[in-house]
């Protein structure tokens, strides 16, 4: 016979295994975490999700879903898979909360990677074949110019517009040709030629549209991106034909944006210009600086070079303005440009010295503001001076619409891409220690001839 003190042993025992499977029920219901990705272009996006007691696994698989891209047309699309780095399996594993080593942080579940294999010749691999058929997708949109002019016959580049036959270049490509419907040839990737006339052009911009007739083969126009979404350090890809040779194609990235520029046929600078590393020579002039999916986010128009050779300093017209500036030479025969009446200068130090100014202050200093103009009107001052050599004492924008003006090319560049003549505009002005907002209605810019 049990003693009591053996009876109440045996029931405490069987309390103890009774809360142990009690405890061990419960614990179940904390199973592995499944992380899955879906890769879309360079995107990954991570969820994670807590499944049911009756998973297959410990050990989860990721496995990446290709979606694609579209493009202007159905015949031409470019599949992301085309760009994406080829991923091979990545397994996590799930950590146990009450089972952590001593050196490791409390509250650590997260599951962690062990393994993954993007090999960079898979990379490599994967980079070639997305530009081989980049190429073979646009090459077709991109047309050789011959021109004969006064002084011989030059060549440039340009691309397909609409499937009307306007076809994009530089102005200066175009410039010296005679008007004659003789004077101007347009070859295509296929071997097709065509003569083309002159529609319009736009030497503030160095732009120009020409127009080819009697068409025996599909025009497919680029699509169009946006330059005031590209960033520095993006893939940049020229197409053109430099030297006279035809159709050929080169890498690098965007190196800068918002650069300012001078077209060289007007006293007006091209605005947001944007500057690539990818190689441009004469010849390129006129053809289309894509981004990675085959988009236009320029039109390749300079170099900067003593030898007339890429020295990795190339200019493409942004295609923001390409945008607003092509329709108007089509439909109207010209381009009209705000105008805002003002010369000026960044804010620098030496300038924010001088005129005691805070140190916070950015913007466009007035230099002048033209007797009868816009700015004038409203009420804007310009420096004081009448000699050439500044007082500091005339007022700085810092805004537009309440948009902050960082200097003097970003007032350019957001007259030109965001308002038109006979606009009305809030400007921000720093006047006397105080910020007033003056209101404004912008003028038309004198046509370049």
């Amino acid at each position: 016979m049990m003693s009591i003190f053996q009876k109440l042993n045996s029931l405490f025992l069987s309390s103890i295994f009774i809360l142990v499977i009690f405890g061990a029920a419960c614990m179940s219901n904390n199973d592995a975490i499944i992380s899955t990705v879906e890769l879309t272009e360079s995107n990954v996006e991570q969820t994670s999700n807590v499944t049911n007691a009756d998973t297959a696994s410990p050990k989860n698989i990721i496995s990446p879903e290709i979606t694609n891209i579209p493009d202007s047309s159905p015949e031409d699309i470019i599949s992301s898979s085309e760009i994406a780095p080829l991923a091979t399996t990545i397994t996590t594993v799930p950590t146990d909360s009450n089972n952590q080593s001593n050196d490791k942080p409390i509250g650590d579940t997260l599951p962690q990677p062990i393994s993954g294999e993007f090999t960079p010749a898979a990379i490599v691999a994967a980079q070639a074949e997305h530009l081989a058929n980049l190429y073979e997708k646009t090459v077709k949109s991109v047309v050789f110019i011959t021109a004969n002019t006064q002084m011989g016959v030059g060549s440039g580049s340009g691309f397909v517009w609409d499937t009307e036959g306007h076809l994009v270049t530089n102005y200066h490509v175009i410039q010296g040709a005679n008007q004659s419907t003789s004077s101007l040839t347009v070859k295509f990737f296929n071997g097709r030629e065509y003569r083309a006339d002159v529609v319009a052009f736009d030497p503030d911009s160095d732009l120009a549209v020409i127009k080819i007739n009697d068409i025996d083969h599909e025009l497919i126009p680029l699509p169009m991106g946006n330059s005031s979404e590209t960033r520095p350090g993006e893939m940049a890809i020229a197409l053109g034909n430099p030297f006279g040779e035809e159709f050929t194609m080169t890498t690098g990235i965007v190196s800068a944006v918002t650069r300012t520029l001078s077209s060289g046929f007007s006293s007006y600078s091209i605005p947001a210009v944007m500057q690539t590393d990818a190689a441009i020579n004469p010849g390129n002039s006129g053809g289309p600086l894509l981004d990675m999916n085959g988009a236009v986010i320029g039109i390749n128009t300079q170099i900067k070079s003593s030898s007339r050779q890429s020295s990795g300093v190339g200019f493409a017209v942004p295609v923001d303005l390409v945008k607003r500036v092509v329709p108007s030479l089509i439909n109207d025969g010209q381009h009209s440009y705000p105008l805002m009446g003002i010369s000026g200068n960044e804010v620098n130090i030496l300038l924010r010295e001088r005129a005691s100014l805070p140190r916070d202050i950015l913007g466009a200093y007035v230099n002048r503001s033209a007797p009868g103009g816009p700015a004038d009107l409203a009420g804007i001052r310009g420096d004081s001076s009448l000699t050439g050599s500044l007082n500091f004492d005339g007022d700085v924008i810092v805004s537009i619409n309440s948009i902050p003006m960082k200097s003097m090319d970003d007032l350019i560049g957001y007259l030109a891409l965001n308002t038109a003549p006979g606009e009305e505009i809030i400007v921000g002005v720093f006047r006397n220690g105080l910020e007033i907002l003056i209101p404004m209605t912008l003028g038309s810019r004198p046509t370049t001839s």
